[in-house]
Order: C-alpha cells, then sequence, then structure tokens
C-alpha cells in the first residue's frame, strides 16, 4: 500500500512545476511585448496571458473596491457618589465599569464597499460589524457555528450566518451617471444618503466652528501627520468631517441634474427622512427638490421644496405632515457678500389648522484685513406655525401629532425626533418661534486667532411653560450614564433627557396663568474663542480655549443677563492644550467649568427651598500616539465633577479613561 503522506507530497510536484512556468512565460511575455513606441497604449498591447480566471488586473469597469476603518474603544468609569439614574426601576450608576465598544450607532469595524459595473454605473454599500445598540452582546462577539452548519456556496443567504453582529450599516445604494448635450446627469437610489438642499428646507447645523477637541468623534479622521488635526483647526478654523457633516439622511431615489443650458441645474427626490421611519406599515413618505439658476460660483438664484406626508392609518384617509417652499440667492462682490432664504412654511394634521406662514433668514458678510475683524450679521424670523425637524432650526412650539406612541428610550421610538419646550441654543442655532440678531467676528495674527460673537432671540408667541439648557462640560459623561437607550424624564429629579451623545435638564416654569403660559420668553448668548500656536524647543504646541454665557429671561436684553431677573444664566469656561514632544507622541490636557443658575420663577427644592444652583468641573489629561501609516491610539483621563447645592440629590463625581485604536485601510 502506498504511504498516503508521501502520496500527497508527490502530488503537489505537478501543481508547483505549473505555477512557476505560468511565472516564468508572464515574465519572458511581459518583456518581449513591451512596447517601445511612447505613443502605443500599453493597457491596449496588453499581452492576453494578464486575463485568465485570475486575471492580475481586471479592467476598470468591473473594479470592486473595499476600505474602511476599524476602532477599539474602551471605557473604565470610577463613580465615587452614588447618583439615581431613573426613579422608576431605583436604576443607579456602578461604582465600577468597563465598557468595550460604543454603545450607539457607531461599530468597531466598518467596510465600504463598491463596484462599477459600466463606466457610467456605479454601486456601494457598507458592511458594520459588532455593534450591539440593544444591548444584545450574547456570550461573545457571536456565536460559533458547527463546521455542518457552515453556509453553502450556492445558497450563502438561506444559510446559518456565521457573522451574529453583522449587517447593512447603511444599506445598499446604487448610483448612475451619464453625459448628455443638454447636461450631466446622475441618480442615486436606495441606501442612506446624505443630502444638504439649504437651511431651511434640508440640511443640518454647522454653526462657527466653535467645539473642544479633547474628546473624539467617533468619526474623526487620523490625518496624515499626528498634529494635522490641531493645525488644521488653528489655520482654518475647522477639522475634516465625514460626510454626515452639515446634511441629513435620506433613503429613496435622487436625480440631479447640472451643467444645464443657462447655468442652470435641477435635483429631485423622493423617499424617506428619519422622521418617516420606524415599524409602522402605515404610508409615510418625503419628497422635494430644487431649482438653481447661477451667474458664477458665489452668485445664483434657487427655487428649493420640501413635503413630508404621513398617514394616520392604513386606511389612508387622514394624513399629517409639512410643506415647505423656499427662495434662496447669494450675492457676492469683491469679497463682500449678502445670502438670503425666505418662504412659507405649513404644518397640518387632523387636530393643526395647517395655516400657511413665514420663515426667513439673512447673512451680510464683510470681510476682514490686517486692521480690522471680519464680520458676519444673520438675522431669521420664523413662525411658530412653521414645523420642519429636517432643516437647521428646532421646534420649540408646536406639539407635534404622532401615531407611534411607543415610549422614549425603546427601540422604534420617535419621541426625541420631536422636540418640543422653549430652548437655550448656541450662538447661531435657530428655532421657530422665534426671531433674532447674531453678530460674528474672526480676527487673526501671527499666532493668535480671535473668534466670538453675540446674539438675542425673542419668542413670537408664548408657547410653553419650560425651558431646557445643556450642561457643555462633561456632557460624554453624562451621556453615558444611560445606555442602550435614549430616556426621557430620567435622574434623581426626573429633568433629565439623554440624546446622542449629549444631555439636557428640562426647567419649569411657575410665572404662568392657570396653566397659561402667558410671557414671551427672550434670550441672550455670547462666546469668545482665542487660539494660540507656537513652537517650544522646536515642537508645536496648541492652546484652544471657549467662553461661553447664555441667559433666559422675561424682557428683552441686547447682553446676557447676569442678575435674577434670568429665568435661568448659564457661564461655561474651557480650555485645551496639545504640546507634541517628538514626532510620534503628543501630550494634551483640558479643563472645564460651569455654573447654571436659576431664579425663583423655576424649580424650587423642596428642602432647601432654593432654585438651581448648579457647578460642574472637569479635569483631563491625555496621549496622542502614532502608531505607523493611518493608525493612532489616543488615551484620554477624566476626571468630572458636580453637584447642585440646591438639589441634594443631583452630584455626581469620579474619573474615566478612554482608549480608542482607530485605523483607517
Amino acid at each position: 500500500m502506498f504511504d498516503i503522506l508521501n502520496l500527497s507530497k508527490l502530488m503537489r510536484w505537478p501543481y508547483i512545476l505549473l505555477v512557476a512556468a505560468m511565472f516564468l512565460a508572464c515574465s519572458v511575455n511581459a518583456q518581449t511585448n513591451t512596447p517601445t513606441d511612447p505613443q502605443v497604449d500599453p493597457v491596449i498591447e496588453r499581452p492576453s496571458s494578464d486575463y485568465g480566471l485570475f486575471p492580475k488586473k481586471s479592467p476598470s469597469h468591473s473594479n470592486i473596491q473595499i476600505n474602511g476603518n476599524y476602532r477599539f474603544f474602551g471605557n473604565y468609569t470610577r463613580h465615587l457618589d452614588s447618583y439615581l439614574l431613573n426613579a422608576i426601576t431605583a436604576d443607579s450608576v456602578l461604582p465600577r465599569s468597563i465598557f468595550i465598544g460604543d454603545d450607539s450607532q457607531l461599530p468597531n469595524l466598518t467596510l465600504f464597499v463598491s463596484g462599477r459595473p459600466s463606466p457610467r454605473v456605479n454601486w456601494g454599500f457598507d458592511l458594520y460589524m459588532f455593534q450591539f445598540l440593544d444591548g444584545n452582546i450574547k456570550p461573545s462577539y457571536g456565536e460559533q457555528v458547527n463546521d455542518s452548519l457552515r453556509p453553502s456556496m450556492q445558497s450563502p443567504l438561506l444559510s446559518v450566518r456565521l457573522g451574529g453582529q453583522m449587517g447593512l450599516l447603511l444599506g445598499m445604494t446604487l448610483y448612475g451617471g451619464f453625459q448628455t448635450k443638454q447636461g450631466s446627469w446622475r441618480t442615486r437610489v436606495g441606501g442612506i444618503q446624505w443630502i444638504n438642499m439649504s437651511d431651511l428646507t434640508m440640511a443640518s447645523f454647522r454653526g462657527y466652528n466653535r467645539f473642544m477637541l479633547f474628546e473624539r468623534n467617533p468619526w474623526d479622521p487620523t490625518g496624515a501627520q499626528l498634529t494635522d488635526r490641531y493645525k488644521q483647526y488653528f489655520q482654518q478654523g475647522s477639522i475634516d468631517q465625514d460626510q454626515r457633516w452639515g446634511n441629513r439622511a435620506f433613503v429613496g431615489a435622487v436625480i440631479e441634474g447640472t451643467e444645464l443650458p443657462g447655468r442652470m441645474s435641477v435635483m429631485g427626490m423622493i423617499g424617506k427622512t428619519e422622521l418617516n421611519g420606524g415599524f409602522s406599515e402605515v404610508p409615510s413618505f418625503t419628497y422635494g427638490g430644487k431649482v438653481k439658476k447661477e451667474w458664477s460660483a458665489r452668485n445664483f438664484v434657487a427655487l428649493n421644496t420640501l413635503n413630508s406626508l404621513q398617514y394616520t392609518d392604513s386606511t389612508a384617509q387622514e394624513s399629517f405632515g409639512f410643506h415647505i417652499a423656499t427662495a434662496e440667492w447669494m450675492l457676492e462682490r469683491k469679497g463682500y457678500s449678502f445670502q438670503g432664504e425666505a418662504g412659507v412654511g405649513q404644518y397640518f394634521s387632523p387636530i393643526h389648522d395647517g395655516d400657511w406662514a413665514e420663515l426667513m433668514q439673512g447673512k451680510f458678510f464683510v470681510p476682514g484685513n490686517r486692521r480690522r475683524p471680519s464680520f458676519e450679521l444673520h438675522g431669521y424670523r420664523i413662525s411658530p406655525k412653521v414645523v420642519n425637524n429636517n432643516g437647521v432650526y428646532w421646534n420649540t412650539a408646536t406639539r407635534e401629532y404622532a401615531i407611534n406612541d411607543i415610549p422614549a428610550g425603546q427601540v422604534g421610538s420617535t419621541v426625541l425626533l420631536q422636540p418640543f419646550g422653549s430652548t437655550m441654543v448656541r450662538l447661531g442655532q435657530m428655532t421657530n418661534n422665534r426671531q433674532g440678531l447674531n453678530l460674528n467676528m474672526e480676527y487673526a495674527l501671527k499666532k493668535i486667532k480671535f473668534a466670538g460673537g453675540f446674539g438675542f432671540a425673542s419668542e413670537l408667541t408664548p408657547a410653553a411653560e419650560v425651558i431646557t439648557v445643556g450642561n457643555p462640560v462633561n456632557q460624554w459623561v453624562r451621556s453615558r450614564l444611560w445606555r442602550w437607550s435614549f430616556p426621557t424624564g430620567v435622574g434623581p429629579y426626573n429633568r433629565y433627557s439623554d440624546i446622542y451623545r449629549d444631555v439636557y435638564q428640562t426647567v419649569k416654569l411657575s410665572d404662568d396663568s392657570s396653566n397659561v403660559t402667558v410671557y414671551r420668553k427672550h434670550f441672550a448668548m455670547a462666546e469668545l474663542q482665542t487660539k494660540f500656536a507656537t513652537k517650544i524647543a522646536g515642537k508645536e504646541l496648541y492652546i484652544f480655549s471657549l467662553l461661553q454665557a447664555g441667559s433666559s429671561q422675561r424682557e428683552w436684553s441686547p447682553t446676557v443677563v447676569i442678575g435674577e431677573d434670568a429665568y435661568i444664566r448659564q457661564y461655561t469656561s474651557e480650555v485645551e492644550l496639545y504640546y507634541a514632544i517628538s514626532r510620534g507622541v503628543m501630550i494634551n490636557a483640558y479643563y472645564g467649568y460651569e455654573r447654571t443658575i436659576g431664579n425663583y420663577r423655576t424649580d424650587i427644592d423642596e428642602v432647601s427651598r432654593r432654585p438651581r444652583n448648579q457647578f460642574g468641573e472637569g479635569v483631563g489629561a491625555g496621549l496622542d500616539i502614532d502608531l505607523g501609516r493611518n493608525a493612532r491610539l489616543y488615551i484620554r483621563h477624566r476626571w468630572f465633577y458636580f453637584t447642585d447645592r440646591s438639589f441634594g440629590e443631583d452630584h455626581f463625581r469620579g474619573r474615566e479613561i478612554t482608549v480608542e485604536l482607530k485605523a483607517f485601510f
């Protein structure tokens, strides 16, 4: 009998010889067929040996690309005080906790797959792995599959899944484009697409790029050099963001036409936004479009419309939603520019009258020079009857109609997508039922730059007996107190609401009459940012600081009210430092302090008989470490502290360490 092991070794030689012969033939062929005429296209003259069962180079139209990123995120938290998270379930923070992963929409591993079946059509989809938004981690990252149950190559979709925590992140999108004599046309179908039409129709708030960099967002890039992120923030006033920045999510069909006769362009869309989501089978969709006429890159006029239609039940007899129609323009000359948008909107439902009302905004920009700063004057007015949560303005005045009664925090709930209540917002942020004016300024020297401004706004009609306000210092620490859900009305006094990477509190007012709000609320806000860059011992040093102040009160005021006349007044100071001690290591530090104070027309504690008197503080230190091409390690250690000296149960303190490993490929 033959030795099976020896036989298997002998059978390898024909394959080894065949591979060697193919390699030699390809090498000789490539050398003898190399074109000598520089006008000969080497792709056209490519020898036939480049093709076959395993081609060395596939045609461009059948190219398939895969890239993505891996993000390890670990968090250790040590709480020194007991803090009540939910009074109904009597749930409190754990004294110690270790958490691996991000309990939000962001997965650990993301793959971006794309292909091009023809020169004018391409497709793409995103795969995610290890995302546990629902808290279902099972015994480990996935379940082991027995060899006998492995999926079949002929029918992989009808077999057992090997990746228990693997799925589509944003769906699959098909892209197509074609060129005609009348212009260029592009279509997008399916998936989740990120769209920016205009501020008042479909866009998200960008602000004035005044924020802190110490705690990283999950989508932040790494940059070619370790210092690129901080250098770019100093020089340009912004940092690289992903495609979601300033855009809104949309699922459906979009067609765009550009380079049309007369420098015209058009866009049409029909599908769903996040407001049409959920698990209901009742018809629900959004549609709209844009027509734009350009005279130059910075001079144009456009007509925009966005419409949302949802039915109350499957019979489609009653509906609710909104209509928005605006005219938008941009005029620029010698650096001076005037950008505006104005139109009408309507919100309708079985319990709303559906009247049309106004919405408008305008921005006038004056360029600066070495002797004077640049200015931007921003004014707006948005009626309380205009509701559109796809725009950059929030709804603070109209209680929206909903057929989804799933409580906040549970899968499928739309409560947090339907905001309501007067809100203290950042400079430049708009809400409906409000008119206001903002002045923003920027001035740059060689090593130091200043940016800031102030603004004021007033409600058009008395709308609600509550004010909502956030806590900028330690806001991400707060958001991690509640895992797996986004509850409302939680905390020691049932006044906090957890949203994505932030928490806000609700302040109740007592100056109404028979449960009827009689006073309009007025708001004032101010910001000052300083950025400094230099070198110490030949190494780069960056220092950023941000001061914020805001108030809400009965009477109109052009400046922040610092006395007892304000319902709520808040002051925040944050500073951070980044220093490159070597080419591959940066040290960083952070300090933040905030005060939030209420007057006696707001909530009063039953024990102390006093209103809010809140202190918040955060101290941090960390490292940025370069691990090689497209890979970084970020370590952050934060000490946090918060107390309300009037409400004795509302206090927490402790420390946390976060470790993030980010690699792109």
